[in-house]
């Protein structure tokens, strides 16, 4: 039988066990005021939101949300002169084949030119005056009030300009310590400080970055045929496009990762090489030879029109990426 000292001894240690079981969940956790809510959305179907500034996003929730559940969430943006909806179909991120349990924000860029109503475009290309850094903390807070979202496992990715414009969020000094992990697609890095095509010299110009942290996971894609923003940059709509494989080199040194990249090649790709620093915490994926400005697949989308398959799903690298990463 136990001494009376022994079974306290225990019950002490089970209490301590259990409480710190509790405060690592805690600490790999962190959930938002939206926890414990019904949420109005219907779990595995979309909704279309207004900020109290007009500007429109669109919400969709897993099959399997519960509101007593911090769940990670992905933001998404689209390219230029595209949609919401365009978005959606393009990066598949709410097919269950890819994601099936991560929130996905997809936002809306404005067209704020009025001679061109349908140039949607995103904060830092050449002629946009929206202040999208402001549209996405807006948004994160609104769906954070409402739905339970893991704060330490939020995300962003997103296509050309909006690929570009997940490059901006991770150099801002803000929202750079509110989103985990950033994965841009065939990312245009406009840098429209420099406006002359004299001064833009796309292999060795610093790109401008005010990031809130070190160690920011950095995954971009780009390919080689890419002949609307070029993978060796470019001078383009009178701003200056870095060299992609500066760019990520940049990211890599802001992360204090100076080694020399290992490279490894895409299985099937037309010379598609994945070149890692510092084990992954930045790659650039060099998707190929023949891939374009597009979203890679293996499948037709309406990037590529079934006409320049990829090696790869980018879809599936990207979902790998964030669940391997979330803020401390």
């Amino acid at each position: 039988m136990l001494s009376l000292s022994a079974t306290s001894l225990i019950l002490f240690v089970a209490c301590s066990i259990g409480l710190e079981q509790r405060e690592v969940a805690t600490n790999r956790q962190r959930r938002t005021t939206g926890c414990g809510q019904a949420p109005s959305i219907t779990p595995g179907d979309f909704q279309n939101l207004t900020t109290p500034d007009g500007r429109i996003y669109r919400v969709w929730l897993p099959s399997n949300y519960d509101s007593d559940k911090a769940t990670p969430l992905i933001l998404s943006y689209h390219g230029a002169n595209r949609d919401i909806s365009h978005q959606v179909a393009l990066d598949e991120l709410t097919d269950p084949f890819f994601n099936k349990d991560h929130i996905v924000v997809y936002l809306q860029g404005n067209a704020d030119n009025p001679d061109r109503p349908e140039h949607t475009e995103w904060e830092g290309a050449p002629d946009c005056k929206s202040n999208d850094i402001k549209f996405t903390s807006d948004v994160l807070d609104a769906v954070s009030g409402e739905l339970c979202v893991d704060e330490k496992r939020v995300y962003a990715t997103g296509k050309s300009q909006g690929g570009g414009f997940v490059g901006r969020l991770a150099c801002d000094s803000g929202l750079s310590t509110r989103i985990a992990a950033f994965a841009p697609v065939s990312g245009a890095y406009y840098i429209k400080e420099i406006d002359k095509e004299s001064d833009c010299h796309p292999g060795t110009v610093e790109v401008p970055c005010n990031a809130g942290r070190s160690n920011t996971p950095i995954m971009a894609f780009h390919g080689g045929a890419d002949h609307t923003i070029e993978y060796h940059g470019d001078f383009r709509s009178n701003a200056c496009l870095p060299d992609v494989s500066s760019w990520a080199w940049q990211w890599a040194l802001r992360d204090d990762l100076s080694g020399t990249p290992v490279n490894n090649t895409i299985p099937k790709s037309d010379n598609g090489v994945a070149i890692n620093y510092g084990g992954g915490l930045v790659t650039l994926l060099y998707d190929g030879d023949n891939i374009g400005h597009d979203w890679p697949s293996t499948k037709e989308n309406e990037d590529n029109d079934g006409l320049r398959l990829a090696a790869f799903n980018a879809s599936t690298w990207i979902m790998e990426f964030f669940r391997g990463h979330r803020l401390p």
